[in-house]
């Protein structure tokens, strides 16, 4: 059995890094710029990857 004897061991955004529960009114431009650029990139890979995988698909239906 874990015992936890200190809060320490519990995670929170504190001992998370680079932890982003919600967007703040104090955050400032550049940080939404680096959010806004990595969520761009994440979405162009599923975009990427789904084409990959109708392509795929394509083939495979296709083959002699």
């Amino acid at each position: 059995m874990l015992t936890l004897r200190t809060l320490r061991q519990i995670a929170s955004s504190r001992t998370i890094p680079s932890f982003r529960s919600v967007s703040s009114r104090r955050q400032s431009s550049g940080d939404r710029l680096v959010d806004a650029g990595r969520m761009g990139y994440y979405q162009s890979c599923a975009q990427a990857q789904e084409a990959r995988r109708q392509w795929l698909r394509q083939q495979w239906q296709n083959r002699p």
